[in-house]
């Protein structure tokens, strides 16, 4: 559970964080390697520790939850069966050739949007306000 008491060490919606995200991030590198925030809770700033995170199974399991998400809520070899059948989706040929698909999808979305009015598109479409089939 998160700790609504922590100060948090960054905040990476903040103006000028938004204005150079490379300055800030290179920053946070040398002042705050591994940070915590309310938006993001943590992140790591350091290659050599995104790579821990992501290779030691052991101290980081991605099964963090007690409802089985396959193959990103698994750790190998338990995943490793799983990701070996859709991988091939995932290939540089199938992506190239979904491309146009995923792109018209895209398109009709945004096309669907209200217009000249600001919307929430995560509270006005769970509301049923506007959807993509309107």
């Amino acid at each position: 559970m998160a700790d609504d008491s922590r100060k948090p060490d960054c905040n990476p919606r903040a103006a000028e964080v938004l204005r150079d995200q490379v300055k800030a991030y290179d920053s946070m590198r040398v002042r705050c390697p591994v940070a915590w925030s309310d938006y993001q809770q943590w992140t790591l700033f350091r290659h050599e520790d995104v790579m821990r995170v992501l290779e030691d199974h052991q101290t980081f399991s991605s099964a963090a939850s007690s409802h089985l998400s396959v193959p990103n809520g698994m750790d190998p070899p338990e995943h490793t069966p799983y990701r070996q059948v859709i991988e091939p989706y995932f290939s540089r040929q199938a992506m190239d050739s979904f491309e146009p698909t995923c792109r018209r999808i895209a398109r009709d979305l945004v096309d669907s949007l209200p217009d000249g009015q600001p919307f929430d598109v995560v509270d006005d479409g769970r509301d049923g306000k506007w959807s993509a089939d309107d």
